[in-house]
């Protein structure tokens, strides 16, 4: 994944920018974040529905993702830009992405909106669905 980000990048224009690719676990590295005290003005999240860890953590987007949001909100600035959430989970709606994120940015000024991903099918104008989206964004 870490390979492709980079193709995008350099695709986009980006390659003189500094960036930084992680391979991390996602929970340790925000839980390091909050001891370090830094603090990051936006959060893009794609997390997988399932996954286990090297030792034997498992990972359930449905149980830990409301979690994961909470503890990354310790690592927000006081004036956040915005925190997205991408899902590629069946049966998890954008509604859900939606309600964490009302119930976890409470403390902003923002709106939320949520949806489906998906990609036109022009030929038979339809759209071909691929995932949700939720995302809280500051308003001032």
């Amino acid at each position: 994944m870490v390979e492709w980000c980079k193709e995008n990048v350099k695709s986009n224009g980006y390659e003189n920018f500094s960036i930084r690719y992680l391979v991390d676990d996602v929970v340790k590295f925000v839980k390091r974040e909050i001891r370090r005290g830094n603090q990051y003005d936006a959060i893009i999240m794609d997390p997988p529905s399932y996954g286990r860890g090297i030792n034997g953590e498992i990972w359930d987007i449905e149980k830990d993702l409301n979690k994961l949001v909470n503890l990354c909100t310790q690592i927000l600035t006081n004036n956040p830009l915005f925190f997205l959430i991408n899902s590629y989970t069946t049966g998890l709606s954008s509604t859900v992405l939606a309600n964490i994120l009302s119930q976890t940015m409470e403390k902003y000024t923002g709106k939320i909106s949520c949806g489906e991903i998906g990609l036109p099918i022009q030929k038979q104008n339809l759209i071909l669905p691929c995932g949700i989206y939720g995302r809280w964004e500051n308003d001032e």
